[in-house]
C-alpha cells in the first residue's frame, strides 16, 4: 500500500493514521478463531502470557467461563509460536505502511491481543507506549488491528492528536506494575478524539501518542491485535541483563545492525 501525501502528513502532525479495510474478512476470522481456541478451547500458549480482568481475578465479578474474562495475551512468542499471528506480523499492507513511516529495516517490538469481553472489559487509562520500552529513538510504530467493530460504547481507541510532539510524559502504576497511566498532564477531555473502526481497519500510532480505551458497556466483543515495529537501528538504553522480561525483538525485514536491537 502506498500512503498518500495527506496520510503521511497526518501521521507526522497528529501522531496517528487509520487505514481502512487493511485486512480481509478471512484474515480477521482466522485470528478470532485462533484466539478463541486459546481462551475457550484446548490450545495452550507456550511462550506468551495471559492476563485476566482485575475485577474477575479479585472475585468482584463472575463470568460463565474463564475465557470470558481474559484481558490480554502478551509476548513476542505469539509470533514465534503461532503461524496465524506471524502472518499478521508480516502482512504486506501493514509492513508496507510501517516501512514508509520508519524505513526498510524493521524488527517487531511487541505482539499482543487485547480483549474487552462484553460488559466485562475494563478501561485502559491514558498512556504512551514509549513509557514501557527503554528504546532510542522514541519513534516506534504501534499497529492496533480491529478484530471486531470498535465503537465508543465498547472501547474504541481514543487519542490526543499532535501530543506525540510533547515528548515522553510522567507515568505511574495503577493496579499493577505494567498498568501505567499518565499522572501529570495538561490535557483534558476536550483534547480526546475517539476513533471508531470497522473490523479489518488498522490504526498506526506513534509511540509517544497518548491514547486510552473506555470500558466495554455493550454485549458485543471488542478484540484487537497489536503489533509494534521499530527501526532495526534502534538501541536499548539498558544493558541486556537489566531489560524487563517483555523487552525483546523479532526480525521482520531488511538489514540488522551490530549493537542495535
Amino acid at each position: 500500500m502506498e500512503l498518500t501525501d495527506s496520510q503521511f502528513e497526518q501521521y507526522q502532525t497528529e501522531g496517528y493514521l487509520v487505514v481502512e479495510n487493511a485486512l480481509s474478512t478471512e484474515s480477521i476470522e482466522r485470528v478470532k478463531t485462533r484466539l478463541r481456541e486459546y481462551t475457550h478451547g484446548d490450545r495452550e500458549p507456550e511462550t506468551f502470557t495471559s492476563q485476566l480482568e482485575p475485577r474477575v481475578e479479585r472475585g468482584e465479578l463472575d463470568v460463565d467461563e474463564e475465557g470470558d474474562a481474559v484481558r490480554k495475551f502478551e509476548g513476542l512468542g505469539m509470533v514465534g509460536e503461532d503461524d496465524v499471528f506471524a502472518e499478521i506480523a508480516h502482512h504486506d499492507t501493514i509492513t508496507s505502511v510501517v516501512e514508509q513511516l520508519l524505513g526498510p529495516n524493521l524488527k517487531l517490538l511487541r505482539s499482543a491481543a487485547m480483549f474487552k469481553p462484553p460488559s466485562v472489559g475494563s478501561e485502559k487509562g491514558l498512556h504512551q507506549d514509549a513509557a514501557y520500552y527503554p528504546i532510542q529513538p522514541m519513534d516506534h510504530v504501534t499497529t492496533w488491528i480491529a478484530l471486531d467493530d470498535a465503537t465508543p460504547e465498547n472501547g474504541c481507541m481514543t487519542v490526543i492528536p499532535g501530543a506525540h510532539k510533547d515528548g515522553i510524559l510522567n507515568h505511574a502504576a495503577v493496579e499493577y506494575d505494567t498498568d501505567i497511566v499518565i499522572n501529570d498532564t495538561k490535557y483534558d477531555d476536550a483534547d480526546l478524539v475517539e476513533l471508531p473502526m470497522d473490523a479489518g481497519d488498522v490504526l498506526f500510532t506513534h509511540c509517544l501518542t497518548p491514547h486510552y480505551t473506555a470500558p466495554n458497556s455493550t454485549e458485543q466483543w471488542r478484540r484487537a491485535l497489536i503489533m509494534s515495529y521499530m527501526d532495526s537501528r534502534s538501541r536499548f538504553t539498558k544493558p541486556v541483563d537489566a531489560l524487563e522480561p517483555w523487552v525483546d525483538s523479532v526480525y521482520i525485514q531488511g538489514e540488522e545492525f551490530p549493537g542495535c536491537v
